[in-house]
């Protein structure tokens, strides 16, 4: 059985803090920031789900590896709250199948606007292709003043990888 606790990133106050503001001149940080530096306020986005990867290595070399890798093997949905998502899950079928298994868990954050999340921007056609891309850029005259190249993404967060050994854990519970 496992439990997994997770918590969004910190929501950004708009500008700058007032100690970066006085250590570099206006001109420079509107160069280096374009007016927004990392600037947390005591609230957390929320997480939207949490989803579980589980990989079983091959006991058989005609083992098809595709089919021992599960991604996503679980999807567990979180509580809008900004205080974290606390959720857990077992794998029943661990002690059936008498194998090794590794799992990871990946914590999806609510989607919020990410500088460059867009990629290429790419103009798409009904079949997916893409016919025309728009990058957004920081060289001069490339990328409209105005533009913020903002598009929502959700950020995301990984556990270290969580190897469950089938022998050790059968001696454990006495089997």
């Amino acid at each position: 059985r496992f439990a997994v606790r997770a918590l969004g990133a910190f929501e950004q106050k708009p500008g700058c803090p007032a100690d970066v503001v006085g250590a570099l001149p206006a001109e420079r940080l509107e160069r280096l920031c374009v007016g927004e530096c990392y600037h947390p306020s005591d609230r957390r986005h929320t997480i939207d789900r949490i989803e579980v990867v589980r990989i079983r290595p091959r006991v058989d070399p005609v083992e098809d590896v595709a089919d021992l890798i599960e991604d996503p093997w679980r999807v567990l949905p979180c509580p809008n709250d900004a205080a974290g998502c606390r959720v857990a899950f077992d794998d029943p079928g661990f002690a059936r199948d008498g194998r090794d298994t590794v799992y990871y868990v990946r914590a999806h954050q609510v989607a919020t606007p990410t500088v460059n999340a867009g990629n290429l921007r790419c103009e798409r056609d009904e079949a997916g292709r893409c016919l025309s891309v728009d990058p957004c850029s920081v060289l001069p005259g490339e990328t409209p003043p105005d533009d913020d190249c903002l598009v929502p993404a959700e950020e995301r967060a990984w556990s270290s990888p969580i190897f469950v050994d089938f022998a050790a854990t059968a001696a454990a519970a006495g089997r």
